[in-house]
Protein backbone atom coordinates (compact mmCIF):
# COMPACT_ATOMS: atom_id res chain seq x y z
CA UNK A 1 0.00 0.00 0.00
CA UNK A 2 0.96 3.90 -0.88
CA UNK A 3 1.24 6.17 1.60
CA UNK A 4 -1.03 9.36 0.37
CA UNK A 5 -0.21 13.30 1.31
CA UNK A 6 -3.53 14.59 1.96
CA UNK A 7 -4.58 17.57 -0.20
CA UNK A 8 -4.44 21.53 0.69
CA UNK A 9 -8.05 21.14 1.62
CA UNK A 10 -7.88 17.74 3.20
CA UNK A 11 -10.02 16.46 0.84
CA UNK A 12 -8.45 14.67 -1.46
CA UNK A 13 -5.05 12.73 -2.37
CA UNK A 14 -1.72 14.30 -3.85
CA UNK A 15 -1.43 12.48 -7.02
CA UNK A 16 2.36 11.00 -7.75
CA UNK A 17 2.04 12.71 -11.11
CA UNK A 18 1.36 16.20 -9.70
CA UNK A 19 4.36 15.98 -7.12
CA UNK A 20 6.69 14.53 -9.82
CA UNK A 21 6.24 17.02 -12.30
CA UNK A 22 7.41 19.83 -9.14
CA UNK A 23 9.82 17.55 -8.60
CA UNK A 24 11.26 17.12 -11.80
CA UNK A 25 11.47 13.23 -11.10
CA UNK A 26 9.60 10.12 -11.66
CA UNK A 27 6.55 8.86 -10.03
CA UNK A 28 8.85 5.55 -9.02
CA UNK A 29 10.91 8.18 -7.44
CA UNK A 30 8.60 9.65 -5.64
CA UNK A 31 6.62 6.35 -4.59
CA UNK A 32 10.34 5.39 -3.29
CA UNK A 33 10.41 8.84 -1.22
CA UNK A 34 7.15 8.56 0.51
CA UNK A 35 7.87 4.89 1.04
CA UNK A 36 10.87 5.41 2.76
CA UNK A 37 12.62 3.13 0.34
CA UNK A 38 16.42 2.90 -0.64
CA UNK A 39 18.21 4.43 -3.88
CA UNK A 40 17.27 7.57 -3.73
CA UNK A 41 19.58 10.46 -3.35
CA UNK A 42 19.40 12.76 -0.15
CA UNK A 43 19.31 15.96 -3.07
CA UNK A 44 16.28 13.96 -4.50
CA UNK A 45 14.10 13.12 -1.70
CA UNK A 46 15.00 16.68 -0.31
CA UNK A 47 13.18 18.12 -3.93
CA UNK A 48 10.20 15.80 -3.68
CA UNK A 49 9.52 16.49 -0.31
CA UNK A 50 10.29 20.20 -1.18
CA UNK A 51 7.36 20.06 -4.09
CA UNK A 52 4.81 18.08 -1.17
CA UNK A 53 5.56 21.49 0.86
CA UNK A 54 4.96 23.83 -2.33
CA UNK A 55 1.90 22.64 -2.96
CA UNK A 56 0.23 22.35 -0.03
CA UNK A 57 0.03 18.12 0.74
CA UNK A 58 0.49 17.24 3.88
CA UNK A 59 2.90 14.76 4.40
CA UNK A 60 2.61 11.28 5.20
CA UNK A 61 2.91 10.40 9.01
CA UNK A 62 6.36 8.98 9.31
CA UNK A 63 7.75 11.87 6.89
CA UNK A 64 6.67 14.88 8.93
CA UNK A 65 9.13 14.95 11.57
CA UNK A 66 11.84 15.58 8.87
CA UNK A 67 10.89 19.25 8.14
CA UNK A 68 11.34 22.39 10.49
CA UNK A 69 9.58 24.54 7.77
CA UNK A 70 9.68 25.95 4.35
CA UNK A 71 12.47 28.82 4.13
CA UNK A 72 11.91 31.03 0.97
CA UNK A 73 14.92 32.14 -1.02
CA UNK A 74 14.03 35.02 -3.20
CA UNK A 75 16.60 35.94 -5.78
CA UNK A 76 16.91 37.78 -9.19
CA UNK A 77 17.33 35.97 -12.39
CA UNK A 78 20.03 32.79 -12.16
CA UNK A 79 21.99 34.12 -15.12
CA UNK A 80 24.47 35.98 -13.08
CA UNK A 81 26.43 32.68 -11.36
CA UNK A 82 26.75 34.77 -8.15
CA UNK A 83 22.83 34.06 -7.18
CA UNK A 84 22.77 30.49 -8.25
CA UNK A 85 25.92 30.11 -5.90
CA UNK A 86 23.73 32.07 -3.26
CA UNK A 87 21.03 29.14 -3.83
CA UNK A 88 23.90 26.05 -3.48
CA UNK A 89 24.72 27.30 -0.52
CA UNK A 90 21.69 28.32 1.37
CA UNK A 91 20.55 24.74 -0.03
CA UNK A 92 23.17 22.57 1.99
CA UNK A 93 23.00 25.00 5.59
CA UNK A 94 19.13 24.95 5.54
CA UNK A 95 18.81 21.26 4.89
CA UNK A 96 21.63 20.17 7.02
CA UNK A 97 19.48 22.47 10.02
CA UNK A 98 16.07 20.15 8.68
CA UNK A 99 14.31 23.28 6.79
CA UNK A 100 13.00 23.10 3.23
CA UNK A 101 14.40 25.99 0.77
CA UNK A 102 12.05 27.05 -2.02
CA UNK A 103 14.02 28.88 -4.66
CA UNK A 104 12.01 31.91 -5.86
CA UNK A 105 13.31 33.63 -8.95
CA UNK A 106 12.91 36.57 -10.56
CA UNK A 107 12.71 36.73 -13.93
CA UNK A 108 11.80 39.72 -16.53
CA UNK A 109 8.13 39.34 -17.07
CA UNK A 110 7.70 37.04 -14.41
CA UNK A 111 6.59 37.15 -10.59
CA UNK A 112 7.96 39.81 -8.72
CA UNK A 113 9.68 40.20 -5.34
CA UNK A 114 6.23 41.23 -3.22
CA UNK A 115 4.25 38.27 -5.19
CA UNK A 116 6.92 35.67 -4.38
CA UNK A 117 6.98 36.98 -0.52
CA UNK A 118 2.97 36.87 -0.35
CA UNK A 119 2.87 33.12 -1.78
CA UNK A 120 5.29 32.49 0.71
CA UNK A 121 3.79 33.95 3.26
CA UNK A 122 0.42 32.07 2.52
CA UNK A 123 2.46 28.73 2.43
CA UNK A 124 3.38 29.59 5.99
CA UNK A 125 7.19 30.19 5.89
CA UNK A 126 9.48 29.92 8.56
CA UNK A 127 11.53 32.56 7.09
CA UNK A 128 12.44 34.49 4.09
CA UNK A 129 15.95 35.48 2.38
CA UNK A 130 16.22 38.29 0.38
CA UNK A 131 18.75 38.47 -2.15
CA UNK A 132 19.65 41.42 -3.83
CA UNK A 133 16.01 42.18 -3.34
CA UNK A 134 14.17 45.66 -3.50
CA UNK A 135 16.10 46.73 -0.07
CA UNK A 136 19.23 46.55 -2.26
CA UNK A 137 17.31 49.37 -4.34
CA UNK A 138 17.55 52.96 -3.01
CA UNK A 139 14.11 54.00 -4.57
CA UNK A 140 11.90 51.48 -3.01
CA UNK A 141 9.94 51.45 0.02
CA UNK A 142 11.27 49.22 2.98
CA UNK A 143 8.36 49.37 4.62
CA UNK A 144 7.68 45.86 2.87
CA UNK A 145 10.26 44.39 5.06
CA UNK A 146 9.13 46.31 8.47
CA UNK A 147 5.36 44.61 8.18
CA UNK A 148 6.78 41.02 7.75
CA UNK A 149 8.44 41.26 10.67
CA UNK A 150 5.48 42.93 12.53
CA UNK A 151 3.65 39.60 10.87
CA UNK A 152 6.80 37.48 12.96
CA UNK A 153 8.17 35.82 9.67
CA UNK A 154 12.00 36.06 9.85
CA UNK A 155 13.97 37.90 6.80
CA UNK A 156 17.16 37.63 5.85
CA UNK A 157 18.38 41.04 3.34
CA UNK A 158 21.12 39.88 1.70
CA UNK A 159 23.32 41.43 -0.70
CA UNK A 160 22.28 45.09 -0.44
CA UNK A 161 21.96 48.09 1.22
CA UNK A 162 19.37 50.53 2.83
CA UNK A 163 19.90 52.90 5.62
CA UNK A 164 16.38 53.05 5.93
CA UNK A 165 15.74 49.01 6.24
CA UNK A 166 14.77 47.33 9.18
CA UNK A 167 18.16 47.29 11.59
CA UNK A 168 19.98 48.12 8.02
CA UNK A 169 20.69 45.23 5.72
CA UNK A 170 23.52 42.37 5.55
CA UNK A 171 25.48 43.89 2.70
CA UNK A 172 28.53 42.29 1.32
CA UNK A 173 30.11 43.34 4.69
CA UNK A 174 27.95 41.20 6.68
CA UNK A 175 30.51 38.53 7.02
CA UNK A 176 28.69 35.71 9.11
CA UNK A 177 27.25 38.26 10.91
CA UNK A 178 23.82 37.98 9.05
CA UNK A 179 20.64 37.21 11.25
CA UNK A 180 17.50 36.52 11.12
CA UNK A 181 15.51 40.37 11.69
CA UNK A 182 12.59 40.12 13.81
CA UNK A 183 13.24 36.77 15.34
CA UNK A 184 14.23 35.49 18.47
CA UNK A 185 15.36 31.93 17.94
CA UNK A 186 19.20 31.24 16.37
CA UNK A 187 21.13 28.19 15.15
Amino acid sequence: MTPSAVGPLGNGTARLTDIAAQAGVSEATVSRVLNGKPGVSGATRRSVLAALDVMGYERPQRLRQRSNGLIGLVTPELDNPIFPAFAQAFEKTLTQYGYTPVLCTQLPGGAVEDEFTELLVERGVSGIIFVSGLHADVTARSDRYTQLIGQGVPIVLLNGWARSGPAGTGGSRCRGRCRWWGSTTRR
